[in-house]
C-alpha cells in the first residue's frame, strides 16, 4: 500500500526526526518525486558547526533500517542525504542563528546607501532582524537589516 503524496513527507520526517535528534543533526527538507514503486526520497540535514560525509551516513542507515522495520511493504523507495551545501540559502531565524560568527551574502530588496548586496559577518539574529559587519567598504561598520528588507540571503564561501 503506497502513502498518499500529500502525506509522505510527513511520514517520513515522522520517522527521520527522533533519528536526527539522537545524530545531533535537523532535517531541513523532504523532497519526494518518482513513482510509489521506485520512489527518491531527498533528505536534507543540518547542523551547528555543518554537517559531514559521516552524519549523512549514519542518518542514511539509520533511516533505511527503521524504515523497512515500520514499513515493510515500501522497501522499493531509495533515500538521498545530503548536506544543504557550503553557500547555503538561509530561509528563517533559526538558520540565521545556526550561522552566526559566519560570512553572509545579503540581497537587499530596497538599496541601503546605494548598496543593494551587503557581505559581511552575522554578528546578532533578533525578532527584528540581523546586525551585519559590513566588510565590503574601508572602515568596516556595523549595519543593521531589518528581516522585511531582506530578499535573500545566502553563507558566502571564502577561499
Amino acid at each position: 500500500m503506497a502513502f498518499p503524496a500529500d502525506n509522505l513527507e510527513q511520514i517520513i520526517r515522522q520517522v527521520g526526526e527522533p533519528i536526527a535528534r539522537a545524530l545531533g543533526v535537523e532535517i531541513l527538507e523532504v523532497q519526494c518525486t518518482g513513482r510509489p514503486a521506485n520512489l527518491l526520497v531527498r533528505l536534507i540535514l543540518d547542523k551547528v558547526g555543518r554537517v559531514g560525509i559521516e552524519d549523512c551516513e549514519q542518518f542514511h542507515q539509520s533511516l533505511r533500517r527503521t524504515w523497512e522495520v515500520l514499513h515493510p511493504e515500501q522497501v522499493g523507495y531509495r533515500f538521498e542525504v545530503s548536506s544543504p551545501g557550503l553557500d547555503r540559502p538561509l530561509r528563517d531565524q533559526r538558520d540565521y542563528r545556526r550561522v552566526v560568527g559566519e560570512r553572509l551574502r545579503v540581497t537587499l530588496k530596497n538599496p541601503m546607501k546605494k548598496q543593494s548586496v551587503i557581505l559581511g559577518q552575522l554578528m546578532t539574529v533578533t525578532e527584528t532582524g540581523i546586525q551585519l559587519m559590513d566588510d565590503q567598504s574601508k572602515n568596516p561598520q556595523e549595519v543593521s537589516v531589518a528581516w522585511a528588507d531582506i530578499a535573500k540571503a545566502r553563507l558566502e564561501v571564502t577561499f
